[in-house]
């Protein structure tokens, strides 16, 4: 099966609810639609109920068994205006200014997340309701966990690999880039691989000299003490993480023996463009990105993607909250 094939038959039939804070467009209620035809997740589009159930008969597309919420109506709101007055009243957070934010759908569908009403949330379909914001303040970090990462998820018919961070972090220091590597091995894990964690470079066992091969030595050395059991590696080129025989001649005594199946990147110039060339020259399909290290997932989506695409992440961040 193919990556998201197998990610639809390990949600379907779940009933995982997944929020939808852009209802009124078209992208989402199809998305909406079809994930519901599939019973891969019960999603949860958020606007003015009117509005969004006329929007879809305009489109001709039905809406049973789709959940709609409308901020302005709905009996959780004063709750949650109440809960994100908690959540940010030492930034000097009033009723008055919490109700002006938790009219905004992405405010709102971050705090039914956060509520339990939702597993998740994706968003991001226009600038002005882009999720990072709501995800910091009110999703907030898992435990142990200061930054959010991200990950692309690259597959092909017979491998699946993990490439971090390839869209959040510019230049991460050594505690950030052992974030970017545990919540990449939860990612791996959620997705049903075990990692096999590869810290990147162009040095491999001290081959050259440079304070960002010490910073990914340093971060290395972060994972090993967090996480004792995880299988990671590094400094290590590429060749060296991937391929056995290069692994016996540059780092005979790599526990990861040339089989690694998740890349850390030493920075967003390395991530980004070894994301892209995979894609274009590899013939991957990239997953991506996908948010990491949130108590609850959130996921961001491009402007310009397609209602396959949007349909796609809502399962996938399904599959996260199972993880």
């Amino acid at each position: 099966m193919s990556f998201m094939e197998t990610v639809y038959e390990k949600v379907k039939g779940r009933g995982a609810r997944v929020v939808y804070p852009e209802g009124l467009e078209e992208r989402a209620i199809r998305a909406a639609a079809w994930l519901q035809e599939r019973d891969l997740v019960v999603p949860v589009l958020i606007g003015p109920a009117d509005g969004v159930e006329e929007k879809a008969r305009s489109l001709g597309v039905s809406l049973e068994g789709v959940e709609v919420r409308d901020p302005a109506t709905d009996p959780k709101r004063e709750a949650f205006e109440a809960e994100y007055v908690e959540l940010r009243k030492h930034k000097g957070m009033t009723p008055e200014k919490a109700r002006e934010r938790v009219a905004f759908p992405h405010f709102f569908a971050a705090l039914a997340v956060r509520a339990g009403d939702a597993v998740g949330m994706v968003s991001g379909l226009n600038s002005e309701t882009k999720p990072f914001i709501p995800a910091f303040e009110i999703i907030k970090m898992a435990e142990g966990f200061k930054r959010a990462s991200s990950v692309f998820i690259m597959a092909w018919p017979d491998k699946t690999y993990f490439y971090a961070d390839c869209s959040v972090n510019i230049s991460p220091d050594a505690e950030t880039l052992a974030e970017i590597a545990r919540a990449t091995a939860r990612s791996a894990r959620a997705f049903g691989h075990e990692p096999r964690v590869a810290f990147l470079s162009f040095s491999t066992r001290d081959s050259a000299k440079d304070v960002s091969i010490d910073r990914v030595k340093e971060a290395v050395a972060l994972v090993g003490n967090a996480e004792p059991d995880l299988l990671v590696d590094g400094e290590m080129q590429f060749d060296a993480a991937i391929v056995p025989a290069v692994a016996a001649k540059k780092c005979p005594d790599s526990p990861l023996e040339g089989k690694a199946n998740v890349f850390i990147f030493p920075d967003l110039n390395a991530g980004n463009i070894a994301y892209k060339i995979t894609e274009r020259l590899g013939g991957a399909a990239a997953f991506g990105p996908i948010l990491q290290g949130l108590r609850m997932p959130v996921n961001d989506v491009s402007r310009g993607c397609s209602v396959q695409d949007f349909a796609d992440i809502a399962a996938i961040t399904a599959l996260q909250a199972m993880g």
